[in-house]
Order: structure tokens, then C-alpha cells, then sequence
């Protein structure tokens, strides 16, 4: 009769053991199942791509900027480029070729500020930066330009030139400093090593900034330099600076 209870504890137990011995498997199979993926949610419309610049009147706007460029050096070519705007107004030669002894050394337009000809059919506007040097290779003037096109032979033709923001430039000032120092001679040796080049394809203009003679007595003389090449928008512009040193009596460059 003691074997009872015994039998029944057993027999009790036994399920207990059971049901204990499933819950690791249960939890392993959790543990090993795959991650459920995740949702990404998107709030509002996606930014619409930038509009590609309108070829056509971009090359148009390239093409008159390099034929002015081209009569600017033989002036004889701007009464053809003359015959070419579309317009009946008389455009003086400073304003379509540039001042009177400067050549049109640089130009420049942003594809963004052409209109589309899907955003505004026939005629257009654009904003033009023009640079002119003089002879020696001297900046003599930069403006911007509203220049207005319209519809012509199944291109474009300007039909309108404005020109704003008009600035002479004036190296008088630092070319007296320079005559001060005594190194007027030294100025004309200096051109010609501004405008060199490594690129014998590019133009090249310079602006004097200044000259300064130091406790050395050596002097410094810094200018902007621009380069661009021929029949192509857009001109790159750096500082340059050159030392002059007298030895033995005699003078040399130093560049910084």
C-alpha cells in the first residue's frame, strides 16, 4: 500500500517533465525563425529632377558671344555680325564688339538662366558676363549683359543687347607706384611673363592689383590673371604675384 503514493507521484511528474522539456525547443524554433522585413514608409512625393538646360538655345547664346568675340580682334567682321541681329536698331561698335582698342578676351552665360523653349516658346532672355582686355593684354572693362533672342532660320538670333553693370578698369594708380619705385622698364618685361602661357591655345589678361615695396627693399607686385580659350564660354581667374629683387644692379623676378 506504501508503493501507491509513490506511483502516483510518478506518474504526476512525468507529464510536468514533459511539457517542461518542449519549451527550450519551442523557444530555440522562435530564435531560428527569420526576422519579419521591414515596412519603410515614404511621407509625401519625391523632389522632381532638375530640368536639363535647353541645348539648342544654349549653343545658340555660345555661337554670338564667339562671333563677337572673333569681330572684337578683326573689327572689319562687325558689320557682318551687325547684319546678323535681329533687330533694326543701330548697335554702336562699343557695345556689340567692345571699347574702342579692347579685345573680348573672356564670356561667360549659366545654362539655369536660359529658358526651356517648353517653359517659354519664341524669344528668351539670358545674362551675359563679358570681360575685354586692352592690346597689352590689360583688363579694360567687364559688364553683364540682358541679352534678348528670338526665333530665326530655324535657330535663334539676338534681336537685343543691354548692357549692365558696367565697370572700367583703371591700372593708372598702381602703374605710378610702380614709375615711383623705379621700376617702370621692369612693368613691360612683367606683361609679357603675365600673359605667357603653358597653354599657347588660351587667352590670357591681367589686372594690377598692387605695388608694394617692402622694409627689403624689394617689391611686390600682385595683379588677377584670367585665362579662357577662344570661341568657348566660361574664363578661369587667379592671384599672382611677382618679386622684384635687384642684385649686382641688375633686376629679377621672383614669383610668390
Amino acid at each position: 500500500m506504501r508503493l501507491a503514493p509513490l506511483l502516483l507521484t510518478v506518474a504526476l511528474a512525468a507529464p510536468i517533465a514533459s511539457i517542461a522539456a518542449t519549451i527550450p525547443a519551442v523557444a530555440r524554433a522562435d530564435s531560428s525563425a527569420p526576422e519579419s522585413p521591414v515596412t519603410e514608409i515614404r511621407l509625401g512625393s519625391p523632389a522632381p529632377a532638375s530640368p536639363k538646360p535647353d541645348a539648342a538655345r544654349s549653343k545658340a547664346v555660345e555661337r554670338f558671344l564667339s562671333a563677337r568675340q572673333d569681330a572684337s580682334a578683326d573689327r572689319v567682321k562687325a558689320a557682318g555680325l551687325r547684319r546678323r541681329l535681329a533687330t533694326k536698331e543701330q548697335v554702336l561698335d562699343e557695345v556689340l564688339v567692345g571699347p574702342r582698342g579692347a579685345t573680348l578676351v573672356g564670356f561667360d552665360f549659366d545654362d539655369a538662366d536660359v529658358p526651356r523653349a517648353g517653359a517659354r516658346a519664341g524669344r528668351f532672355d539670358v545674362t551675359a558676363t563679358l570681360l575685354f582686355a586692352s592690346q597689352d593684354g590689360q583688363v579694360v572693362e567687364t559688364r553683364s549683359e540682358e541679352l534678348t533672342f528670338v526665333p530665326s532660320g530655324g535657330g535663334y538670333a539676338c534681336a537685343k543687347i543691354v548692357p549692365t553693370n558696367v565697370v572700367s578698369w583703371n591700372s593708372q594708380t598702381a602703374m605710378e607706384h610702380a614709375t615711383n619705385a623705379g621700376i617702370a622698364k621692369e612693368m613691360e618685361r612683367l606683361k609679357g611673363h603675365w600673359r605667357g602661357s603653358i597653354d599657347p591655345g588660351l587667352l590670357v589678361a591681367f589686372s594690377l592689383s598692387d605695388v608694394e615695396r617692402r622694409a627689403d627693399g624689394d617689391i611686390v607686385i600682385s595683379c588677377l590673371r584670367y585665362t579662357s580659350s577662344p570661341g568657348r564660354r566660361g574664363f578661369d581667374s587667379d592671384s599672382a604675384s611677382v618679386v622684384i629683387t635687384t642684385q649686382d644692379g641688375s633686376s629679377q623676378f621672383k614669383s610668390r
